[in-house]
């Protein structure tokens, strides 16, 4: 009897440390998937929060960039802007105005040795036409050389800085003058040779006077 009441006292105490280990492994899993999870949660929110920042920076980047985009392109648009402007300085140069007046001389150099030819009527006709050539070969010149002045000198036209658009004037003005240099010379030829042929029938003339040749 003794035996069979121990046995049961036993058995009761192992089923009881048997449950209580159970128990005891069964919350000590419990805790630790909590624990687990809580890890995991707060990872979770450390990630959004790291996402979130770093979108944050991303878009605060995007809107840096964008502002010195902007910012450059404004700068840039502003210097073109001043490029299309014209100086004073550019404007007051006299080599415009010498420009102008060197092509009124050239006009009224051929126009009025044109007249006196057609008057004297010295040259031949074809000799007159080839003058007549050649002074529209001028004109035609000096129109690209007026068109690109205006061009120099007019706001917005062109983009170039004050030491470009003095460059341009000193070229126009050079290039000009070598056209009224060359017509000065054309025409003092042109005169010559009409001068010598009036001569060369003066003469003739005397010729026959003094030898009665009708």
């Amino acid at each position: 009897m003794k035996k069979a009441i121990l046995f049961f006292v036993f058995t009761g105490l192992a089923l009881s440390q048997c449950k209580a280990q159970f128990l005891g492994g069964f919350f000590n899993q419990q805790s630790t998937k909590r624990k687990i999870m809580a890890e995991q949660i707060a990872d979770l929110e450390i990630y959004q929060q790291a996402l979130k920042k770093g979108y944050h920076i991303a878009e605060s980047g995007l809107n840096t960039a964008h502002d010195l985009k902007n910012g450059t392109f404004g700068l840039h648009t502003a210097y073109f802007n001043s490029l299309e402007q014209v100086n004073r300085v550019v404007a007051n140069d006299p080599k415009g105005k010498a420009i102008l007046d060197l092509q009124t001389e050239l006009i009224s150099l051929f126009d009025k040795e044109i007249a006196w030819q057609q008057k004297e009527k010295l040259l031949q006709v074809s000799e007159l036409d080839y003058i007549q050539d050649v002074y529209n070969n001028l004109l035609n010149e000096c129109k690209k050389n007026i068109d690109e002045l205006n061009l120099v000198l007019t706001p917005g036209k062109m983009q170039l800085t004050d030491q470009q658009r003095l460059e341009r004037l000193d070229h126009l003005y050079n290039s000009m003058k070598d056209k009224y240099t060359f017509a000065g010379d054309f025409i003092a030829k042109c005169r010559k040779i009409a001068l010598n042929r009036q001569q060369a029938i003066k003469e003739k003339e005397q010729l026959k006077e003094l030898y009665g040749i009708q």
